[in-house]
């Protein structure tokens, strides 16, 4: 097994070596400055699979590549006072989804409602970012994307679906945000590669061999390109809807975009889809932020099982680990920092400054 011992890295410092790495890459400042912030926020508020566990292989080997363009062209076409359209050019999917997000919530300010949907992008991180700039704005916002084509369908033994992301956000008032970001399957793949690192098993359930029989050793998963099922992952757990939640990401993304989503792929690798809700656009939204709070006082107040602690709402975990990590940093799993450290080398940068004392 091997050592996974983690070191804890200052967030300011480790955002500026990744701007910095990604800038190396041929990345303009401004665009890699960006990239920077919202991949160490995944890290900061404990989304340590959508961090920079992914930099050096995929978005700097992405871009070294040719497979993601440094310098792209992002093109926004309006389809109504409402509706646009993103093409990101094969960009950095951060880049072009904050670009798409930042459109979304410009009309919705003018509009009450603004959608926007995004193809030829790559991976663009933790859904949560996007969802806290529109709460920021006091609006809900959603958002839709796809992912690798890792999922195999109900009662299937191959990849077919993608790995398909839904987020939502909504303010508060003294409670909150409450921002839900999540995959309706039963894992990802960096998920299976922290237990791999471990030297752990996976639950059964979470996810077949290449001939659709249940595995619990990551290591098969990779080897045989095995696939992660639905949430659910069987009939008599309602893996139906977990499914069917992958076909709406798709059908918002993929579909509405033109490109076709996860199973095509028509217009690049990844597409997106962007809702904000302005929500004293409503006639009847002038109390939604004591209503959270209200409802959020009823979660926290909820009866649990002995041993369990008090119930949370979704995000609330994540901002408590945001607070404790900006204060005392980020820990970094062994992995992780060898991955970054092999990047310094190739890159000629040091990484020796971002360690906490």
């Amino acid at each position: 097994m091997m050592n996974n011992a983690q070191q804890k890295a200052n967030p300011q410092k480790l955002e500026q070596l990744v701007s910095l790495a990604l800038q190396k890459a041929g990345v303009s400042q401004t665009e890699a400055d960006l990239t920077a912030t919202i991949l160490v926020d995944a890290d900061l508020r404990g989304i340590d699979s959508h961090g920079v566990i992914n930099l050096y292989g995929y978005y700097i080997k992405g871009i070294q590549t040719g497979r993601i363009q440094s310098k792209p062209d992002i093109k926004i076409s309006s389809g109504s006072p409402t509706t646009a359209s993103v093409d990101g050019d094969n960009g950095l999917g951060f880049v072009i989804s904050h670009k798409a997000m930042s459109e979304t919530i410009r009309m919705a300010k003018e509009f009450g409602t603004g959608w926007t949907t995004v193809y030829n992008s790559n991976h663009c991180g933790a859904g949560a970012y996007y969802m806290l700039m529109a709460a920021r704005e006091n609006m809900i916002g959603l958002m839709f994307s796809t992912g690798g084509s890792t999922v195999a369908g109900p009662g299937g033994k191959e990849r077919m679906i993608g790995n398909n992301v839904m987020a939502f956000g909504a303010p508060g008032d003294k409670q909150g945000p409450f921002v839900l970001d999540m995959a309706p399957t039963m894992a990802i793949a960096n998920k299976l590669h922290m237990l791999q690192w471990e030297g752990k098993s996976m639950p059964e359930g979470w996810a077949v061999d290449s001939e659709g029989r249940p595995i619990t050793d990551p290591n098969v998963y990779f080897a045989e390109k095995g696939a992660i099922l639905p949430l659910g992952s069987s009939a008599s757990h309602g893996v139906h809807k977990g499914f069917g939640l992958l076909l709406v990401a798709d059908i918002l993304t993929g579909l509405l975009s033109g490109d076709g989503g996860s199973m095509f792929r028509k217009k690049g690798q990844e597409s997106h889809a962007f809702c904000a809700l302005r929500i004293d656009a409503f006639p009847t939204g002038g109390g939604f932020a004591q209503l959270m709070d209200e409802m959020i006082g009823k979660i926290h107040e909820a009866p649990t099982v002995e041993g369990a602690d008090r119930m949370k709402y979704p995000g609330e975990k994540e901002n408590t680990i945001y607070q404790e990590r900006s204060a005392n940093g980020i820990p970094l799993k062994e992995n992780v920092v060898k991955e970054l450290r092999e990047m310094c080398r190739e890159l000629e940068l040091s990484m020796d400054s971002i360690w906490v004392n």
